[in-house]
């Protein structure tokens, strides 16, 4: 259900408020570039800043500019799910239900949460949806580790379909799979060994990197798919620079100032601690912008007036 590229989105800021305004020319311009869809509230997203509200209101309006697009050009949508709180958990869900495709849902951050109160909190979030429910590993970010004998166990519920797996152990993408009686689908949400990955046995990626460049994206995904190494390689070498800089500095900082450098969204505005990215690290950012999107854009221009 859920494959491909899919953009961990980011909430644009102005004033201190959510930015609809930005934010909903921002997700007609990924609907556009061929990604699969868009995760909204994640931690990309700054979700641990916003209020309850802010969160239904921003999968809501989201809904509404995905369920506008016709059917060749609909992604889904994913609402992100982070909190230390199982009720919290199940609140947030229960506000946004309606208008999602799916929920991306982290283990218990801060916490440390052993693996029997893991796959309690995942049993009561699946028993309280019809929705699926993708796992979402990370424990840099969290600090527990997903097991595979709690794995196994979480499988087992029917609406649980797929996991953000981002542990940095590329057997699991093999291992973990082949052991399993039905289908699931395991994703990474790791930009740099996204393509390792895949080659283990992922069928996509939440990304941080496709807010910026998703046709960069899309294109390396479907000439890996396809077996076009040439192609591939090419588009491989240049989401490596892309990801080493989206991570030079704490994200969505970096991403934010590309997407407000290339007029997506009006401002790299971020919620504190959070601050803007450094003048250095804004340097090499529109020197990769300059070096692959705008002069794409030259490119097309040029084609247009010669036809």
């Amino acid at each position: 259900m859920f494959k491909g590229y899919i953009a961990a989105v980011v909430t644009p800021f102005r004033g201190g408020k959510v930015d609809f305004e930005s934010f909903g020319r921002y997700i007609e311009w990924l609907s556009d570039s061929g990604i699969s869809g868009i995760v909204v509230c994640g931690s990309t997203g700054e979700s641990l800043a916003l209020t309850s509200q802010e969160q239904k209101e921003l999968i809501q309006f989201a809904s509404k500019v995905v369920s506008s697009k016709i059917a060749s050009n609909k992604i889904k949508l994913i609402g992100g799910v982070i909190s230390s709180s199982t009720e919290t958990c199940l609140n947030l869900m229960r506000n946004s239900e309606e208008f999602v495709d799916g929920f991306l849902c982290i283990c218990p951050p801060y916490i440390k949460p052993s693996q029997e109160q893991i796959v309690t909190h995942f049993s009561k979030l699946s028993a309280n949806t019809l929705k699926p429910i993708i796992l979402y590993n990370n424990p840099a970010r969290v600090g527990t580790n997903l097991g595979k004998e709690a794995f196994d166990s979480l499988v087992k519920f029917k609406n649980i379909i797929a996991i953000k797996e981002c542990a940095g152990d590329l057997s699991r993408f093999t291992l973990w799979r082949k052991d399993l009686s039905r289908d699931f689908d395991f994703l990474t949400g790791n930009d740099d060994s996204a393509f390792g990955a895949l080659a283990m046995g992922a069928v996509g990626v939440i990304s941080v990197s496709a807010n910026v460049c998703p046709k960069l994206c899309v294109a390396a995904y479907n000439s890996f798919i396809q077996g076009d190494i040439a192609a591939f390689a090419k588009y491989r070498d240049d989401l490596a620079i892309l990801t080493s800089l989206m991570f030079a500095e704490p994200s969505p900082a970096p991403a934010k100032y590309a997407l407000s450098r290339l007029k997506i969204i009006a401002s790299e505005e971020v919620r504190e601690p959070l601050t803007p990215i450094s003048t250095n690290l804004g340097r090499k950012i529109d020197e990769f912008l300059e070096k692959i999107v705008f002069e794409e854009r030259k490119q097309c221009r040029n084609i247009r007036k010669s036809a």
